[in-house]
């Protein structure tokens, strides 16, 4: 249903695709956005290495894929419980999150993630956006998580495929 991503054990043969990121493993939204707001929620659980934000267009596919603003990914990046913006700082969050709720204002330069059990905020990125922006899903290993997929919900995001990852 192309709503839910994970990590699978070994690389899949996949056709070579200009879209396709061949290097890590980092999942796309198919539709980006250039203008207006847009929300969406992704049901992360208990696991324990993932990103979720956007990504611009024209990023690097097929090279070194640097999750940081300066390089044209705004997210919030979870390592083990250990919450950093994407560009290094570290981030205060009370409990672990089970969802993330991202929220794009492209007309204001804003992209904000939530903790949609209350609506508290965790971080704003801040820029001047000025290309289309998509939806960018980083999933690492589970380990022993009972969570193996992120899920996305309340949203018309849908994920293009990019190499190493399981799509249900």
């Amino acid at each position: 249903d192309l709503t839910s991503v994970r990590q699978g054990d070994t690389d899949q043969q996949l056709p070579e695709n200009p879209e396709r990121n061949t290097r890590y493993t980092n999942v796309f939204g198919s539709e980006g956005f250039s203008s207006g707001k847009h929300s969406w929620e992704v049901e992360v659980g208990d696991h324990p290495s993932w990103g979720v934000g956007l990504v611009k267009e024209s990023v690097d596919r097929k090279g070194e894929l640097y999750v940081s603003p300066k390089y044209g990914i705004w997210c919030l990046v979870n390592d083990d419980g250990k919450y950093t913006n994407g560009g290094g700082q570290t981030l205060s969050v009370k409990k672990s999150l089970q969802r993330i709720r991202v929220q794009l204002d492209y007309d204001r330069g804003e992209v904000s993630f939530y903790d949609p059990e209350n609506m508290s905020h965790i971080y704003t990125h801040r820029d001047t956006f000025t290309e289309k922006l998509f939806p960018h899903f980083h999933v690492g290993k589970a380990a022993d998580a009972k969570t193996s997929d992120l899920k996305i919900s309340k949203s018309e995001v849908s994920l293009l495929f990019l190499d190493k990852l399981t799509l249900k």
